[in-house]
């Protein structure tokens, strides 16, 4: 059984594209993989959701694949049940572009998601997919250790595999296994322009972990980017999305922390001189 794990997709229908190139290459060469795990946070960022619609359901029919929610789903569907006011804007243009885009068949897909998924092969270790933490889409392992350890104790599953965080990771804690594939879409990895994910291989009673990292045509989704109009409506965290493709350093993360500590403010309140003058201080332009 090997399993292909991608996580936080974020748009990035370039990384997408490059990963599923990856895994039909293996299905020439007859080492091809079983199924595929896909653990959130799917649209948001990149600015053509239907085409990241049609990538995931041509997958779908091809692989057995298993789907859970991200943040970013809930952000969406949140917006649908009760406008956040969202507008063009350093905090929500970017959010409020790509709901502006959804289909009837997105937002069936969203609303279909479940936070978690139970795998079980014979002959292997349970597995528990989840985007965050199996309780919460937003909890983030790296941010609080606190909540990793805690998890971990409380999990009955031997595996648990999660995303968000956007760093790749294998740790090991009361002798259970986490596994973070690293962002598909918006790698923070200190490289930039490449796609990471996982791939697991159950053999003798155990999974195999690999770690992996291939190059995507990031040029080609920036121009993209710029062209749709939603470099143009995301004003600062628009221009620091395009920075952390191109560096692989989270400055999207940065420039949020910067400028709700500078203001004091929640997101969506902070106004757009103290969203500049963050940008301007990380070298944004």
């Amino acid at each position: 059984m090997k399993l292909a794990v991608i996580s936080d997709i974020h748009g990035n229908y370039k990384a997408l594209e490059a990963f599923w190139e990856y895994i039909e290459a293996l299905q020439e060469e007859g080492e091809g993989i079983d199924e595929i795990l896909c653990l959130g946070d799917y649209f948001t960022d990149g600015p053509d959701p239907q085409r990241v619609m049609q990538m995931l359901k041509d997958m779908s029919e091809k692989y057995p694949t298993h789907f859970v929610v991200g943040n970013r789903e809930e952000y969406l569907l949140n917006n649908i049940k009760s406008s956040q006011g969202w507008k063009p804007s350093s905090a929500s243009g970017m959010l409020q572009f790509v709901a502006q885009r959804l289909t009837p068949e997105i937002v069936d897909f969203m609303e279909k998601l479940p936070l978690t998924r139970n795998l079980q092969y014979k002959g292997l270790p349970e597995i528990l997919i989840c985007h965050g933490s199996p309780t919460d889409t937003r909890c983030n392992f790296m941010e609080d250790p606190g909540m990793h350890a805690k998890n971990m104790k409380s999990l009955t599953a031997p595996y648990l595999i999660g995303g968000h965080t956007h760093r790749q990771e294998i740790a090991q804690l009361y002798n259970k296994t986490y596994i973070n594939p690293g962002a598909l879409g918006m790698a923070i990895d200190g490289i930039g322009g490449r796609a990471p994910f996982a791939i697991l291989e159950g053999t003798e009673g155990q999974w195999k972990v690999q770690l992996m990292s291939i190059a995507y045509d990031l040029k080609s989704f920036l121009k993209d980017f710029e062209e749709s109009g939603m470099a143009a409506e995301g004003y600062v965290l628009a221009r620091a999305t395009v920075k952390t493709l191109r560096t692989g350093v989270n400055y999207f993360f940065k420039c949020v922390v910067e400028a709700t500590r500078k203001s004091g403010l929640p997101i969506p309140q902070v106004p757009e001189n103290v969203w500049e003058e963050v940008a301007k201080d990380l070298g944004i332009e």
